[in-house]
């Protein structure tokens, strides 16, 4: 059965950037006595929800496809709560699962001392009490590794995802991966790489079936986004 969770999927398949929009989604479900609308909630004055907005018409031809019938889509958006726009496929999963922020650090920003990656990896639980104490609870490292938090630095994606997969594999859950967005051809190249990772595994430690099991979907911090863990990330990288 066609479902509306399905569709974003599909959406995530035709158009993998336009999905990562979509992760910002507030809301989403069939309008009219026939069912003949689907309603995008998307958050309020946000960069992702333009994106979303400008993408109507072909949504509304992914919405036929997927459905079988004309279906045509309309975004609207509502205020959201708090600086930070949550993540709806990480809000909407498990607890234990962990949160894998991490920053390239060779090619984006001056403050940073060195190069390779940079990476924040944390619960789930423990990033939401961690959002709650910045940026008064400390600095960054005290905060992290009071909410059960690691910070490092890697030299490459497969060294950060050798670091993360077994803390979710010891919760029985899986990891979720954020990142900048650096522009819609990285962002793809990067979607394409974590791809490849679950097909292949890493050089490391982690095989493709553990990786398939544990490792989740890539998501970006859009510019003009705040994320409290890629700003906590940036703090602790700089020093």
């Amino acid at each position: 059965m066609a479902t509306v969770s399905g569709f974003l999927g599909y959406v995530n398949y035709r158009e993998p950037f336009l999905g990562k929009a979509l992760d910002y989604l507030l809301g989403a479900g069939c309008k009219g006595a026939d069912g003949e609308q689907l309603e995008i909630v998307m958050p309020e004055a946000a960069a992702v929800a333009e994106m979303v907005a400008a993408a109507e018409k072909r949504l509304s031809g992914y919405a036929g496809e997927f459905f079988g019938r004309p279906l045509s889509v309309a975004v609207v958006t509502r205020p959201s709560k708090g600086p930070e726009l949550k993540i709806f496929p990480i809000e909407s999963s498990k607890a234990w699962n962990q949160i894998a922020f991490f920053l390239r650090l060779d090619d984006d920003c001056e403050d940073h001392a060195g190069s390779g990656i940079a990476a924040l990896v944390i619960g789930k639980s423990g990033y939401r009490k961690l959002v709650g104490e910045f940026p008064a609870g400390g600095g960054p490292a005290e905060l992290v590794k009071k909410y059960g938090g690691e910070l490092f630095r890697a030299a490459d994606l497969p060294a950060v995802i050798d670091r993360a997969v077994p803390r979710a594999r010891d919760k029985r859950g899986i990891v979720h991966l954020v990142t900048l967005c650096r522009g819609r051809d990285d962002a793809l190249a990067l979607d394409y790489a974590c791809a490849r990772l679950k097909e292949y595994g890493t050089p490391g430690h982690e095989g493709p079936l553990e990786i398939r099991t544990l490792l989740g979907r890539l998501h970006l911090v859009f510019p003009g986004q705040f994320s409290t863990g890629l700003t906590l990330l940036h703090r602790w990288s700089a020093t």
